[in-house]
């Protein structure tokens, strides 16, 4: 059985890169940006950092993380930056388990919207059926952002 628990820990940090590292989805940089916010998680907290985590974890190791945090820039609105399951663990409805957590915890907060950004690179298609099937609304396509043939994929729900 699954149990999502709120946070991380330094040890946790490796986990997460095996996480993402492990999916094949992810350019360089955007793995050191996810590795960048866990520290600074770790060293100023979720308060000050303004980053918030959630985690699945089995006996032994991390399956899947989230992390997440209130847009500066809107009264209601939430941004979902990551959300991961290892390889090894996909297909067992861990991402839609923790993004239902990540939707609560947002709701507990006072948060009303919660917008997501995904590659619209065919690889990306199971990750766009994911946040389809779990009740976001595509609202815009940036042709070319990511790269040549790689849109961003702009998507939210309202809580």
């Amino acid at each position: 059985m699954a149990i999502v628990t709120s946070g991380i820990k330094p040890e946790q940090v490796k986990e997460i890169e095996e996480i993402l590292r492990s999916t094949g989805f992810f350019y360089e940089f955007e793995i050191e940006t996810a590795l960048g916010i866990a520290e600074e998680t770790l060293t100023r907290g979720s308060e000050k950092s303004g980053y918030y985590w959630l985690t699945i974890k089995n006996e032994s190791t991390l399956e899947a993380f989230a992390n997440y945090g209130r847009n500066p820039f809107s009264v209601h609105s939430w941004d979902l930056y990551w959300i991961a399951v290892h390889e090894n663990s996909r297909n067992r409805k861990l991402g839609s388990l923790l993004l239902k957590a990540v939707e609560e915890d947002v709701k507990r907060m006072g948060g009303k919207i919660l917008w997501a950004e995904t590659s619209g690179r065919p690889l990306y298609s199971s990750t766009e059926r994911f946040y389809g099937s779990n009740g976001y609304t595509l609202q815009a396509s940036l042709k070319e952002f990511y790269g040549p043939g790689d849109p961003k994929q702009i998507y939210s729900k309202t809580l």
